[in-house]
């Protein structure tokens, strides 16, 4: 039996000492995993920290820029309806003439006697008519008395008499409308453009034109926007596009045209290489100092009343809506925003926030509703 005893207490020993090793082991494994599971909870009786700035709502102005082109609204070429020789000449490249005004004389001989010859024919006509209705007159009274051969005679004459005179004064009234063509007039007001007309040259209706007239005064500038821009202003102003706007245009210069610009209209189709509609503006241009073809560029200003200007990356856009996050009354909250503008990175929204409201400038996560949080009201939005 002492022999047995010897033997068997070693082997429990070890046995002991495996056992109790083990035991170590898992509970250490157990509390260094709890410990992290517990460390991944977050703790809800924690403030979480948000931060916002006040809202605040203003007329804010909009600017937009666009490239445009200066064109004239009317624009002539001076071409001759009678073909001559230049008597005289008026007027110098670069001067500014009036409606009607004599800028060309044609040689006006021919024309001055092909219209006194066409005044003596009407004359003798109306001479032979007057004859032969006072002798048709004759005859119809007395036609009882006469032949139906004579009778027949003198209306036919009377009749002849009559359209004699009507070709008469055609011919007449066409000899003075070409000897009126000899005054060549400025058909509008406008400045005219190079001369190179020699007294003596001979002109034509199927030659070139002699010079041409350009209206200055006002002058038109064309820009363009896109399809989207042009179905935003539709939809705000249906009645009376860019009705708010303030059109002005800068120089080459680099310096902002003295006087605003008048909208006139858009083009009536889209252009498909561009995706865009041309505008038309009208300006004042006293001094001239808006030369056809010059490249401008043209600014609108817009006032938006009653509203904020909010960052687009703090929207959230979705199908129901646009979406704003804000805190009210210590909570967070998502409520539906109104989009009545964009300029470069910004959203002008309408001003329907209650007082007291914050912007809120953190990206919110899910929280859950037992969150405390804590606002830190900044100045200015974290870029």
């Amino acid at each position: 039996m002492p022999i047995n005893k010897v033997v068997a207490e070693p082997k429990n020993s070890v046995l002991f000492w495996v056992i109790s090793v083990l035991l170590i082991v898992v509970g250490v494994y157990y509390i260094v995993n709890h410990n992290k599971r517990t460390a991944d909870i977050p703790d809800v009786s924690k403030e979480f920290v948000v931060n916002a700035k006040k809202i605040n709502a203003a007329n804010n102005l909009v600017k937009r820029s666009y490239m445009g082109y200066v064109t004239p609204i009317h624009e002539t070429l001076i071409t001759p309806y009678i073909s001559g020789y230049l008597e005289e000449i008026l007027v110098e490249g670069g001067a500014e003439v009036k409606a009607d005004d004599i800028l060309v004389i044609i040689r006006q001989g021919e024309y001055q006697a092909s219209l006194e010859a066409a005044k003596a024919t009407l004359l003798q006509a109306q001479a032979d008519y007057n004859n032969a209705s006072l002798y048709y007159k004759r005859i119809k009274s007395a036609q009882k008395a006469v032949s139906k051969t004579e009778f027949d005679n003198a209306k036919a004459k009377f009749l002849s008499a009559q359209a004699a005179v009507s070709k008469a004064k055609a011919d007449y009234d066409l000899a003075k409308i070409n000897y009126e063509y000899t005054l060549i007039k400025a058909p509008i007001s406008g400045v005219v453009g190079n001369v190179a007309l020699t007294k003596g040259n001979y002109v034509s209706p199927n030659g070139d034109a002699l010079f041409s007239i350009v209206q200055y005064n006002p002058i038109r500038v064309v820009f363009s926007i896109t399809d989207k821009e042009y179905l935003e202003i539709l939809q705000k102003n249906p009645s009376d596009l860019l009705k708010n706007e303030k059109i002005q245009i800068r120089l080459a210069n680099g310096k902002i045209y003295s006087q605003t610009g008048k909208f006139k209209y858009m083009d009536n189709n889209l252009n498909k290489s561009t995706n865009s509609v041309a505008v038309y503006v009208d300006f004042e241009n006293k001094n001239h100092e808006l030369l056809p073809n010059a490249y401008v560029t043209v600014e609108l200003d817009k006032y938006i009343n009653n509203s904020v200007i909010i960052r687009q990356n703090m929207v959230t856009m979705r199908e129901d809506g646009s979406f704003l996050n804000i805190i009210r009354d210590n909570k967070i909250l998502e409520i539906p925003v109104n989009i009545l503008d964009i300029e470069n990175n910004n959203y002008y929204i309408s001003n329907n926030f209650q007082k007291g409201d914050l912007l809120v400038l953190d990206k919110i996560g899910n929280l859950s509703k037992d969150t405390k949080i804590k606002v830190n009201i900044v100045s200015e939005e974290r870029k």
